[in-house]
C-alpha cells in the first residue's frame, strides 16, 4: 500500500489567502471595500528609518487596507493549532500572541486607530482580540478581549466606525 504523502504547506501562500478571505468577509458585512495589502508582510512599517510617505505608511500599515472611518488597523494571523492554555498558564514566559500584540501596536499608532487581530486556525473558528477599552468580553488577555470572529462580526456597525 503506497504511503499518502503530506501535502506541504506555504505558510506565505496560507497568510495570503486568509488575508483575502477576510477582506472578502468584511466587505460583504459592511457592504463597503476591504483589500489586502499588496505584498503584506513584506516591509516592516514600524522602520522608522523608512523614506515612505506618512501618507502610504497610513494605508499599508496592517494587513487589510480599510475605509477610512474605520476604527481599527487589522493584522491577519493564519495557524495550524493555537493552544489557549497558554494564555492562562503563568509558567509561559513568551507568548506568539506577544509579539502579535506588538506588531499590531506598532501599525494601528502609525495610523491613528485601534488594534484588530483576527487569527484563522485550521479547521477551528476564527476569533479575535481587540482592546478591552472598546468592549469587555468574556475572555480577557492582557488589555485584550479575546471574542469569536463570528460573534465580533454581529456588534452593532457604530462599534466599527469612526465617528
Amino acid at each position: 500500500m503506497p504511503v499518502e504523502k503530506k501535502k506541504r504547506i506555504n505558510s506565505k501562500q496560507k497568510g495570503s489567502r486568509t488575508e483575502l478571505d477576510l477582506a472578502k468577509i468584511l466587505s460583504e458585512r459592511f457592504n463597503r471595500e476591504f483589500k489586502r495589502v499588496p505584498m503584506s508582510g513584506a516591509w516592516s512599517t514600524y522602520n522608522k528609518n523608512s523614506n515612505i510617505r506618512e501618507d502610504a505608511i497610513e494605508i499599508l500599515a496592517g494587513d487589510i487596507m480599510c475605509p477610512k472611518d474605520f476604527k481599527f488597523s487589522i493584522e491577519s494571523k493564519a495557524r495550524q493549532d493555537f493552544n489557549f492554555w497558554d494564555l492562562i498558564n503563568e509558567d509561559t514566559l513568551h507568548l506568539e500572541i506577544d509579539d502579535w500584540i506588538y506588531q499590531a501596536e506598532q501599525d494601528a499608532k502609525l495610523k491613528h486607530t485601534e488594534v484588530l487581530i483576527y487569527v484563522k486556525v485550521d479547521r477551528k473558528k476564527a476569533f479575535v482580540l481587540f482592546p478591552r477599552k472598546l468592549h469587555e468580553g468574556k475572555l480577557i488577555y492582557g488589555s485584550y478581549t479575546i471574542m469569536r470572529f463570528d460573534y465580533f462580526l454581529q456588534l452593532e456597525d457604530e462599534f466599527f466606525f469612526k465617528e
